[in-house]
């Protein structure tokens, strides 16, 4: 409890000095036709970044600035930061539209220029699990008091998504209306979804120094981050069978479980990479699923322990009942479908359907037109 109340305390004056600061960069600073792509979700950009910037740079007469810098552990890291936060709050209010994927102090906390629009397009393609506002108070989620102090996914005027079904999902989660939700599809979209592309030059490349690759088709095991829980992948690991299979095991950035290095491959090549790559991906709750269903590949639930997640996090989606065939809490009947070749397209067809829109190769360009509209109102 006193540790609750000091950090509380502490988050109070945070936002106190942040919102004096700015006060006074907004009275010293104009606005430019600029636009500014911040991130906490990495310290490099991000596919969706990366296409973004690459579009952006075709409109004349623009500014960009891209942000991307994860909070670091250490206490000097953090201090640094608060310097690091003071010139972002300066690109923001030097920019008529700024672009999130993630919850960003700084545009959450602070009372911005009449006419800066913030765009938020979020880090996942969808949401199987519950989070933001629907976690609140969960042993997973967010302390309520400090959502509301920290302003939790506020000042938003425009959250995209993929599909009608998930604006329904994206609404509780942002707490907010679903008018301020727009079927605008993500840039990973058109990343992975181009024949011929930047990813397919990825893949020759994976192929060329991963060789053994070649003889054999791969399984990609890439399950979502578990707070203070550490993966025991030793059932897994155990029942592919090696001499037939590739196994690719791909954790999220913030588990550090215990991977044995043969399983592993570079970061270099990303988790979108390794789903185009793998004839079969099997996840557990984590949003790559729709990555993998935009792809039309075999895509396997392991909810090992299903009741304990649904309990200390929840789901936006029955899988059970979603994917009646392809969702066990048994490595070994996954394996057995797949060797048996007896996947339920079908399953995955209606799945694709409600929960992918965007299927065009034109994501990217309908950010950027409602990028462009927002700069013509405010010209």
């Amino acid at each position: 409890m006193i540790k609750e109340k000091i950090t509380i305390i502490l988050l109070y004056i945070t936002k106190f000095c942040m919102r004096i600061i700015y006060f006074f960069i907004k009275i010293f600073t104009k606005q430019k036709n600029k636009i500014t792509l911040l991130s906490r979700q990495s310290d490099s950009l991000s596919i969706d970044y990366i296409l973004l910037k690459k579009e952006l740079e075709k409109m004349d007469g623009i500014e960009i600035k891209v942000m991307c810098k994860k909070i670091p552990p250490s206490i000097l890291g953090k201090i640094k930061y608060c310097f690091y936060l003071i010139k972002r709050m300066y690109h923001i209010s030097t920019s008529k539209v700024c672009i999130v994927d993630g919850y960003n102090i700084e545009i959450c906390v602070l009372k911005h220029k009449k006419n800066t629009k913030i765009i938020q397009i979020w880090h996942a393609l969808g949401a199987i699990k519950k989070f933001g506002y629907q976690v609140i108070g969960k042993e997973e989620g967010s302390n309520k008091k400090i959502a509301q102090i920290m302003n939790m996914h506020s000042n938003y005027d425009c959250i995209t998504c993929a599909s009608d079904a998930t604006k329904e999902i994206f609404s509780e989660a942002f707490n907010t209306d679903k008018n301020k939700i727009q079927i605008l599809g993500m840039p990973r979209l058109d990343y992975i979804l181009e024949s011929g592309g930047e990813i397919d030059n990825k893949i020759k490349l994976l192929l060329d120094e991963y060789e053994f690759l070649k003889n054999k088709k791969t399984i990609l095991y890439a399950p979502t981050f578990r707070k203070n829980t550490k993966m025991d992948l030793k059932e897994l690991i155990n029942s592919v069978d090696k001499e037939k299979y590739n196994l690719i095991i791909r954790l999220h950035p913030l588990d550090d479980s215990n991977v044995p290095e043969e399983f592993l491959i570079d970061n270099k090549y990303s988790t979108l990479d390794l789903i185009k790559f793998s004839d079969y991906v099997i996840t557990d709750y984590s949003a790559i699923a729709f990555e993998t269903a935009a792809l039309n590949k075999q895509l396997y639930f392991f909810l090992y322990d299903w009741e304990q997640y649904v309990n200390t996090r929840g789901l936006n989606i029955d899988l059970f009942e979603v994917f009646k065939s392809s969702t066990t809490k048994n490595i070994n009947e996954i394996l057995k479908t797949i060797e048996n070749n007896s996947y339920n397209y079908e399953e995955l067809k209606k799945f694709r359907e409600k929960y992918i829109e965007t299927l065009d190769l034109n994501n990217t360009k309908r950010i950027i037109n409602y990028v462009r509209e927002c700069l013509e109102k405010n010209n």
